[in-house]
């Protein structure tokens, strides 16, 4: 292989880093999971927040589900508008605040989506924009890393290393590293590195910041923007969350007609 050279690129806007994006996130089970959560609820319309490549909302559309996909990154966009049955989903390059009002019976964040939205005003912000677009009743479903792990010790050059093929030939490595944390309310913002070794050599880092707040602090949002929840589960079997539990998987359920604050 060529010698490395060490670029630092953002992400999700880095084109070589959205191409092998679905290689490293290969597994089904949060797609599954939302895919017969949106069944179970009679879903009609469903938007994906946040949608990356545009695998879910592919998927949504392909069980007769309006599907919209939304995400302000174009490069990923690219990848979602040109993968087959892409052209069943109406895609959205911006925010929430793009989408019309009552336009969703379910909206989804999935991929840890609700975690790259940092402070209260922001995150408060995404919520209040949900439930407008949401018709009054529907349901927002989303997951967050629960914060009473210790991430930084599980997200390691050691523990983390891969070696995958690359979708146009060859093989790329890829790691994470923490370089990062700071406490923020009851939770914390976790800084990582995400580094990705292409065929060519060209090593590509690129740093991402997520938030991880505690069930308190996801519960007090949730009531504040006007949903109810009505789930939360600790894993994609449906496991009851608790303090060991990997995720913090919600439904919450918006304000009915009247109701909405």
């Amino acid at each position: 292989m060529p010698e490395a050279k060490l670029l630092d690129v953002p992400w999700p806007e880095d084109a070589r880093l959205a191409e092998v994006y679905d290689v490293e996130c290969a597994g089904r089970w949060d797609h599954d999971f939302y895919l017969a959560l949106a069944t179970e609820l009679g879903a009609e319309s469903v938007v994906d927040i946040g949608c990356g490549t545009g695998v879910f909302a592919v998927d949504v559309a392909a069980r007769g589900m309006r599907a919209t996909g939304v995400d302000p990154a174009a490069a990923v966009l690219d990848i979602a508008r040109a993968r087959p049955g892409g052209d069943s989903v109406d895609w959205v390059h911006g925010t929430p605040s793009a989408l019309p009002t009552a336009s969703a019976n379910l909206a989804v964040m999935m991929g840890h989506v609700a975690q790259y939205f940092l402070t209260d005003d922001e995150w408060a912000t995404l919520l209040a924009e949900t439930t407008r677009l949401l018709v009054p009743g529907g349901h927002l479903a989303f997951e967050t890393r629960n914060p009473a792990l210790d991430w930084a010790s599980r997200w390691t050059k050691q523990n983390t290393t891969e070696v995958l093929p690359h979708p146009r030939g060859g093989d790329f490595t890829s790691w994470v590293q923490v370089v990062d944390r700071a406490t923020t309310g009851d939770g914390y913002t976790m800084t990582h590195e995400g580094n990705t070794v292409l065929p060519d050599g060209s090593h590509l880092r690129a740093a991402e910041t997520l938030r991880f707040r505690s069930p308190a602090e996801v519960r007090q949002s949730l009531a504040t923007a006007g949903f109810e929840i009505e789930q939360v589960w600790g894993g994609w079997n449906r496991e009851t969350f608790d303090s060991g539990s990997t995720e913090m998987i919600v439904l919450a359920r918006s304000a009915p007609t009247g109701e909405r604050p």
